[in-house]
């Protein structure tokens, strides 16, 4: 099976370049790279979730010969959610698994003032929020600045997102948050419950809003439990998969 990696904010492809799944679950971990960052930086980043999600649907359609999950983290999170739904819409293969972290539920106002108006030394503090405790969050300021164009861009896309009504997704779905997170609280987390009809509880953990980072071995271990246990939902396209 393959696992589509969703990046948060300003981040690329790295962001998942050393994740790696058990060998016995014959899985795949492939890491989104959207334009206007890391090797795609020439590129202007896209304005808005719904372009994202075109962009992705299509770069997906011909990847989708074999199961495959969704793993999102902040505006990850909602690109999963978003292009699970544009799959369906289409009639397309449904993800066998949803794992949709550090991001609020979908029909939720953000309590956090908006992060791309910020002028630099503004939007600086407020990254050093976002990383809190971590330990691996870049923490430079030259490469902050660099990274600032991008980061804006898709903090106004989560900012101008907007939810529109639609049946809940009964796909499974693991919801992830961090107990300490200065952006999203675990009770909004929660909340995709409503979205998401196969959601289970909250699994939670420490580290701020960007915890997986640090929690790298913890996330991927929860990860690989619940793939294994939807292992019977994974089914082939045909008998030739």
């Amino acid at each position: 099976m393959r696992l589509f990696c969703l990046p948060w904010a300003g981040a690329g492809a790295l962001g998942y370049s050393s994740w790696k799944l058990p060998t016995d679950l014959a899985a795949e971990v492939w890491a989104v790279q959207l334009p206007g960052r890391e090797d795609r930086a020439g590129e202007p980043p896209l304005p808005s979730i719904t372009s994202m999600v075109d962009v992705l649907r299509d770069a997906v359609e011909s990847l989708l010969d074999r199961p495959f999950a969704f793993f999102g983290h902040s505006m990850g999170a909602l690109l999963a959610f978003e292009l699970a739904r544009a799959l369906r819409a289409t009639g397309a293969p449904a993800p066998a698994q949803l794992f949709l972290s550090g991001m609020r539920s979908p029909d939720l106002t953000p309590w956090r003032p908006a992060a791309s108006v910020l002028g630099d030394e503004a939007l600086l503090h407020r990254l050093n929020e976002i990383a809190g405790p971590s330990v691996s969050a870049v923490r430079d300021r030259d490469v902050l600045l660099w990274l600032a164009p991008a980061m804006r861009a898709d903090f106004a896309a989560c900012e101008n997102y907007q939810y529109r009504d639609e049946p809940p997704l009964d796909i499974p779905t693991c919801l992830l948050a961090a107990g300490d997170d200065a952006e999203v609280r675990v009770d909004e987390v929660s909340a995709w419950r409503r979205h998401c009809g196969a959601a289970g509880p909250v699994r939670v953990f420490e580290g701020g809003h960007l915890y997986l980072l640090d929690q790298r071995a913890e996330v991927l271990s929860l990860i690989a439990q619940e793939l294994a246990l939807g292992r019977p939902r994974f089914r082939p396209l045909s008998t030739q998969d």
